[in-house]
């Protein structure tokens, strides 16, 4: 019976499972807040290709009338 008190209360193998449960949480975490922000960095940059899709075609389009030479 004494040997399982001593191993009831022996803390030695406590930690590492601690970490173990801290790093879990942390990459739990990072997961959700990577797709979180994936979604909203896609939207950013299709709306940034969209405006620059739209310039382009503003600037080969208008090529202007020719004038009359001078």
């Amino acid at each position: 019976m004494e040997i399982l008190n001593e191993l009831w209360r022996d803390e030695s193998g406590a930690s590492a499972v601690e970490y173990a449960l801290i790093a879990g949480l942390m990459a739990a975490a990072l997961v959700g807040v990577i797709s979180t922000f994936k979604d909203s960095l896609t939207g950013l940059f299709d709306k940034i290709t969209g405006q620059m899709d739209q310039a382009q075609q503003d600037i080969s389009g208008g090529g202007g009338g020719g004038g009359q030479g001078g």
